[in-house]
């Protein structure tokens, strides 16, 4: 009996063969923590990525040091201790301002040689016409000549007699716009605010700032300088703080925050659903093995899905407590059917389950699976991972528990508190009906979608990052207030060229006041069209008589303050109209980082981002369409506009898409449009709830909670479905295993609610977000099935009770019968009647038939369609049937209701009548019988019909046209099920027949095939019971 109930064997190849595909699965995908790579494909929101990409941000690690008094000596020297830090430990390419300092110089020289290919125009007569007034000029040299007499004319005697006017000061000033902040300056190369409290020191990672592995090394050199810093300005009686931020700190901590939810979430889950199933079962152990196909299902999905992508999003994993209780529906219903007071068998339990829990699978699986068609990568994992958990679970419990829990021996009697609690919730009939409706309507008016679409919301980080972020936006400005351009280019001279073209295009934004800064490196090198443009502007400009004009003016002034005449020659060449210059004006390497050029990540171009600052004027919309075509725009403005829009957009394309496909799938298999009607008004309620009281909670719709129209329709129709087939399949909620499913319904709502639930205290922001509202969707899909839905069936069901003999033709009684079955007996009915010639040639065989007919015995019932024929035909009778197969009894004995019996058994068992029947019937089924077994058959039959009784027969002969498809197709269908097939001659038929001692009143072929034949048959004698 041991080896029935248990198999050690198969639990343990399952075990290893689980743990070795998930071990495969783990080695072979990767984590993603950046959460914003997983934005769909919409132009504007892909710009805003490839900037982000491939701005030097993106792997810059920023830190602000500070300390607290005005000493800048004392902040620069802090400053030093920890750049010099950042350079020894060898984790970056640069650190600090030092090559940019460097290189100033040299870029000063650049510019003040180059001055003629460096204005337009405009410029030339805005910037430079007031410079060559006598007043201005007199001014200039004497500015000039007072700082040659002092320390900060060191050095300066190359750039005065090249530049007397001071030209390159314009230049040089639009590099200002690259400064993160207006309110800072430069000092001993490096940047300080303005209220000399703060320093801020910029370092280049050599690797990405996203890998994490990376990352957590630069947070331990951190720690470990911050410490030593925090010592030496403590003995000084200084406190200084270092605030660092970046992409390193923003992957770390969302990998950190997600990976503790994870494990908490599928610690809390898991324990929490333990606790519910020891309450669940007679034998509470039995309950904690429904975690166990869960388990298997989920990590075996892990296998499944490191074959279809190479890495997973860390909120796909955040959802592995939640798809471990999402998967055990299934798993508490089998084994609810499996731990009985009787002995049980694996295969039966399954069998039952699945026959009412395949359409919920279904209609879950595709919800999950529509998130493939919602255009966010985050989504389209989500769902493929959870359709492969639940999937896979569903075939772990009903093909391979079956091996290892053959059978179950009985329970012992318990009483189960929780049970009569799940029943209790079911009775509240009316009044709970109108308490939900309610509800519903009071909801209803809070029920508007509000949207969510702050981009920082989309990575959670802790609360030091989030201190330090804020403190470094406060100071040195925020990023995300500006509007960044990326172009890319096969070389720098490339970038060059196209950004000539950009600025000309830009001018015009500059001048209005849509944009109040910017910079492009065209400003300071410009490419070879605007050197050409530029220059021909200047020689226009510098006239003969101009120059003349000012060579004179220079010269006076000179003598005035003391300067040579001759002393700004190399100026006056510049002016000549045979000035060019000395060669391309290529952009210094140490500079690239600097002007934001770089290479592209693949290293196969170049790419160069700018930035520039917004005023009132500016029109996101129309910058967005006039530069499109230039490159990658990110305006954050715009993209959190679009993100809105497209999540409105796909929150409704995904309603539509999961509700239009659950709906047709429900019509399908219910093949009836109200039962799919009632079945949705849990999932309309809860609905309208989720969204009304997560808008009362003033909690916007976010990205993870697109899942909305999944959770509440997808998985909360699965409670509906479990009800209504189980009002279709039992019909009296009393059932016992009515009861069991209802049970198997508030377990698998309740532990998904656990798995949900205890995301609602994720640190991470989209897990929280997507916790509470699958909470609120599960919780009012669960109200909606036991408030609504018993009711509501339960009348429905009365309308079939009452069906009668109400009027119609016979054929439409009989279909009356099967109203609100489930579909496939309630369609077979209706094809029956349509398609069988039997109930077009039943009336004339029983024609004359007999007068009164009370008891009917039908042997082969199958989904009783002739037997409500016969008891339409015959108003006062009743009908006691036997069938083999208990699915077709089932729904046989619905169709018959009160007035008969069918009972599961096989010919030539007799099913038992009250009286002596008047009339039996033999349908297509004597051909299932041996000899011994149609002997014994129609002996019993002769035994137990009233004296005169009659016997309707009508059996299968061997075709006797050359292509008899049908006959061959049945035949088919028979061995290939093993049914062994007993067909007969015309002449054996009748030689049976008569020596049963029955007397042949009536033989006809039936249908036009000639392979179907009646029989009408009458006793021979008088019969005594």
């Amino acid at each position: 009996m041991r080896s029935r109930v248990f198999n050690p064997y198969i639990l343990i190849a399952t075990v290893l063969a689980v743990s070795l595909l998930f071990g495969i699965g783990f080695h072979r995908l990767e984590i993603d923590t950046d959460i914003i790579d997983d934005l769909p494909e919409e132009p504007v929101i892909q710009d805003a990525l490839h900037v982000f990409k491939n701005h030097e941000i993106q792997d810059q690690l920023v830190i602000d040091v500070s300390i607290d008094k005005e000493d800048v000596g004392r902040l620069v020297d802090y400053a030093g201790r920890l750049e010099d830090e950042l350079r020894a430990s060898g984790l970056f390419r640069t650190v600090g301002l030092r090559d940019f300092g460097k290189s100033m110089p040299a870029l000063a020289t650049s510019v003040t040689r180059n001055l003629p290919v460096l204005f337009t125009e405009k410029e030339l007569n805005e910037q430079v016409r007031p410079l060559i007034e006598n007043d201005a000029i007199r001014k200039r040299l004497g500015v000039l000549h007072r700082e040659l007499a002092n320390l900060d004319g060191i050095g300066q005697t190359e750039f005065i007699e090249n530049d007397p006017l001071g030209l390159n000061r314009f230049v040089m000033a639009r590099l200002g716009s690259l400064a993160p902040s207006q309110n800072a300056y430069i000092y001993r190369e490096r940047l300080i605010s303005s209220d000399n409290l703060h320093l801020l020191v910029i370092a280049t990672p050599i690797s990405s700032g996203t890998d994490t592995l990376f990352s957590r090394k630069i947070v331990e050199l951190l720690d470990n300088v911050a410490e030593v810093l925090g010592e030496e300005a403590s003995r000084k009686a200084d406190r200084i703080t270092l605030a660092p931020v970046g992409a390193y700190r923003v992957a770390l901590d969302n990998e950190l925050i997600a990976r503790k939810d994870v494990k908490k979430a599928i610690l809390f889950a898991t324990a929490g659903i333990a606790l519910l199933l020891l309450l669940a079962f007679p034998r509470p152990y039995i309950g904690l093995l429904s975690l166990l196909p869960s388990i298997a299902g989920t990590m075996t999905a892990f296998f499944v899905f490191s074959l279809l992508h190479k890495s997973i999003s860390i909120m796909v994993l955040g959802f592995g407590g939640a798809v471990i209780s999402m998967t055990i529906d299934h798993v508490i219903a089998y084994l609810l059917f499996l731990d009985r007071p009787e002995w049980t068998i694996g295969k039966e339990a399954s069998h039952e389950v699945r026959s009412i829990g395949l359409l919920a699978l279904m209609t879950t699986i595709g919800a999950f699976a529509a998130l493939s068609f919602s255009g966010f990568p985050i989504l389209k994992q989500l769902g493929q991972f959870t359709f492969l958990g639940m999937g896979l679970s569903f075939l772990f419990v009903h093909f391979v528990f079956p091996l290892i829990l053959p059978a179950m021996p009985p329970s012992r009697p318990r009483t189960i508190p929780l049970q009569k609690a799940v029943n209790r919730l079911a009775r509240f009939g009316r009044p709970g009906l109108g308490v939900a409706v309610c509800l519903a309507v009071a909801m209803l008016f809070f029920a508007k979608p509000v949207f969510n679409v702050n981009l920082s919301t989309m990575n959670t980080v802790s609360k030091e990052t989030a201190v330090a972020e804020k403190l470094v936006a406060d100071v040195w400005g925020n990023v995300l207030n500006k509007v960044f351009l990326m172009v890319q280019g096969d070389s720098v001279a490339d970038l060059q060229d196209k950004g000539d073209r950009f600025l000309k295009t830009l001018e015009p934004e500059l001048s209005s006041g849509a944009l109040t800064s910017g910079f492009v490196p065209s400003m300071l090198f410009p490419g070879e069209s605007r050197r050409a443009a530029n220059l021909a502007a200047w020689r226009e400009f510098w006239n003969s008589a101009r120059v003349s004009a000012l060579k004179d003016g220079i010269e006076k002034a000179s003598v005035e303050v003391g300067f040579a005449p001759t002393a700004f020659e190399p100026f006056y060449r510049v002016l000549e109209p045979s000035w060019h210059p000395e060669g391309e004006m290529k952009i210094p390497e140490e500079l690239h980082g600097f002007l934001g050029i770089k290479k592209s990540p693949d290293r196969s171009s170049w790419v160069q981002v700018m930035t520039f600052t917004t005023g009132n004027s500016f029109d996101s919309e129309h910058f967005y369409s006039a530069y499109r075509a230039l490159g990658s725009i990110f305006d954050p403005a715009l993209f959190s506009k679009r993100l809105g829009h497209l999540l409105f957009s796909t929150f409704l394309k995904m309603l539509a898409i999961i509700g239009a496909g659950v709906i047709v799938l429900v019509l399908l298999f219910f093949a009836d449009l109200r039962l799919t009607l009632v079945a949705l008004l849990p999932v309309i309620f809860s609905f309208i709830c989720t969204l009304g009281t997560l808008n009362l909670l003033g909690h916007p719709l976010d990205i993870s909670t697109l899942m909305l129209s999944i959770v509440a329709i997808g998985m909360g129709i699965d409670y509906s479905l479990f009800f209504v087939r189980s009002y279709q399949r039992y019909g009296d909620p009393s059932h016992l295993s009515f009861g069991l499913m209802r049970m198997a319904v508030f377990m698998s709502s309740a532990t998904t609610i656990v798995g949900f639930f205890v995301l609602c205290f994720a640190e991470h922001s989209l897990l929280k977000s997507a916790g509470l509202t699958s909470t609120l969707a599960i919780g009012y899909a669960l109200i909606g099935a036991f408030l609504i839905l018993p009711p509501v069936m339960e009348r429905l069901l009365q309308e079939r009770e009452n069906a009668g003999s109400k009027g119609g033709s016979l054929a439409e009684r009989v279909l009356e019968r099967y109203r609100n079955m489930e579909a496939y007996p309630r369609l077979f009915a209706r094809f029956k009647l349509l398609l069988d010639p039997m109930f077009k040639e039943l009336p004339a065989l029983l024609n004359p038939g007999p007068n009164e007919v009370r008891a009917i015995i039908d042997i082969g019932s199958g989904y009783g369609v002739p037997a409500c024929w016969f008891l339409e035909r015959f108003p006062e009778s009743s009908v006691y049937g036997i069938d083999p197969d208990p699915e077709r009894v089932a729904s046989a004995s619905k169709a018959v209701g009160k007035r008969g019996l069918i009972v599961c058994g096989r010919a030539p068992e007799m099913p038992e009548t009250p009286v002596p029947a008047d009339m039996a019937t033999m349908l297509d089924m004597m051909h299932y019988l041996d000899d011994e077994g149609l002997r014994l058959t129609l002996e019993r039959l002769q035994s137990t019909l009233r004296p005169g009784g009659v016997v309707v027969i009508r059996t299968v002969l061997k075709p006797e046209r050359k292509f008899p498809w049908s006959w061959w197709l049945e035949d088919l269908k028979l061995k290939a099920h093993r049914i062994p097939a007993y067909y007969r001659s015309l002449e054996e038929i009748r030689k049976k027949i008569v020596e049963a001692g029955f007397v042949i009143e009536h033989t006809s072929m039936s249908g036009p095939n000639r392979e179907l034949i009646w029989f009408v048959l009458k006793t021979k004698r008088d019969n005594k019971v």
